[in-house]
């Protein structure tokens, strides 16, 4: 029975045959009551029962009715003999995988491709539909540019596991399709057209997987706001990708011509951490500095690491605390750095303990020596390190223990 005479669901009359890809074959057909012309999709599924038959239809029926100009319009899907057939508008479109065919596409052009299938991808998504085979043989292109997506559902009941050069990473590795993948797919399809080439097909199946899981795209002929879009949509990490509602607009821009810089957010911080003030910065040097001209005066001035000279106990004691006095003060310095609250307690701690320290080590000796040094310049040091101490201690407490978040 040629296609000429043949009648599907008592109504429909395959006419001609428009094309096929092995799991489906496009015909033009004819509405028996009206004669108004039709696409007709026949998908070539192997036989199936009743209940298989009947599940088909239904997830063809919700997923591949949506409403949207940029989508082609299903009107019926029918079994006969087994086999489901979609009935859809006949558009007077070549597909982009045959203008691809010619070369690459200018970037203007296929900014304005993009605008118009997000859209349509952002109505789908939004009703709960994922199409889940995005790529260039699935939108048809008019003359006057009008872009049109079809296969909804169509992909996921035909092939579950999708083209691989157009698989989102995240499907590789054995996720289900979500809008986020419908992205990715997407981002692949345009940049397919914008380069005249898909990006991660290689010479085999195996290849062409672990390029999309490991290798970054290359922009040879793509620029400007079409490239940032494309690479927002080709993050590896599904919810890195950017959404329809910043793409569409930058991709109007693009198609417009509008070379406008795309403005950088700044990174987010995490909960209930936020960066240093410059005068928190400032006094973590401060402190820090304190801390190692404290260590110094001990190790050097005071020779603290020969504790065997020094049977008295103040002295021993007092050797001590100015260690602990200088590393306090280093880890206040670093703290303030971060943790503000912390270094201010620190800093507290050190001077106290330079306070300690220079009390016990400045009375002792009957002939006011300074621990075998004269009281002069030894006194001196100690009480210029003191005072320095004290005023940290001080002025590290009027340094914001937060900063107001920005914006």
């Amino acid at each position: 029975m040629t296609a000429a005479s043949r009648t599907i669901a008592e109504r429909y009359t395959l006419l001609e045959k428009l094309g096929g890809d092995g799991t489906a074959v496009l015909w033009r057909g004819e509405d028996g009551p009206d004669g108004r012309q039709v696409a007709i999709k026949e998908l070539l599924l192997p036989a199936l029962d009743e209940q298989a038959r009947a599940a088909v239809v239904e997830r063809l029926q919700r997923e591949a009715r949506v409403d949207h100009p940029s989508v082609v319009p299903v009107h019926e899907v029918v079994v006969a003999d087994g086999t489901p057939f979609v009935v859809m508008d006949l558009v007077d479109a070549r597909t982009l995988e045959e203008l691809v065919a010619s070369g690459p596409l200018p970037p203007r052009f296929v900014a304005e491709i993009g605008r118009q299938v997000l859209g349509a991808l952002a109505a789908a998504h939004a009703v709960g539909v994922v199409h889940g085979d995005v790529r260039p043989a699935n939108v048809l292109v008019s003359s006057d540019g009008t872009a049109r997506l079809t296969g909804f559902g169509i992909g996921q009941v035909l092939d579950p596991s999708g083209s691989p050069a157009f698989l989102a990473p995240e499907r590789i590795a054995g996720h289900e399709g979500t809008p986020h993948s419908d992205l990715w797919s997407l981002g692949v399809t345009l940049l397919s057209a914008s380069e005249g080439a898909n990006p991660f097909r290689r010479e085999n199946v195996a290849a062409t997987l672990y390029a999309v899981v490991n290798d970054q795209p290359v922009f040879s002929r793509t620029y400007g706001t079409l490239a940032d879009v494309l690479r927002g949509l080709l993050a590896k990490a599904p919810h890195a990708r950017l959404l329809p509602d910043h793409a569409i607009p930058m991709l109007a821009l693009a198609a417009n011509g509008a070379e406008t810089p795309v403005p950088i957010l700044p990174a987010p911080t995490r909960p209930g951490v936020n960066p240093p003030s410059v005068f928190a910065i400032l006094a973590g040097v401060a402190g820090m500095v304190l801390g190692f001209a404290l260590l110094a005066n001990a190790m050097l001035m005071h020779q603290a690491y020969y504790f065997s000279d020094f049977s008295d106990l103040s002295i021993l004691v007092g050797d001590l605390s100015l260690i602990l006095a200088g590393v306090a003060s280093v880890a206040g310095g670093a703290s303030l750095l971060a943790r503000v609250q912390a270094g201010q307690i620190m800093l507290s701690a050190s001077a106290l303990l330079t306070l300690i320290s220079f009390c016990l080590l400045t009375v002792i000796g009957e002939d006011r020596v300074h621990l075998g040094l004269p009281v002069q310049p030894g006194f001196t040091v100690d009480l210029l390190v003191l005072v320095f101490a004290l005023g940290m201690a001080g002025v590290v407490w009027f340094v914001p223990a937060r900063r107001p978040a920005v914006g």
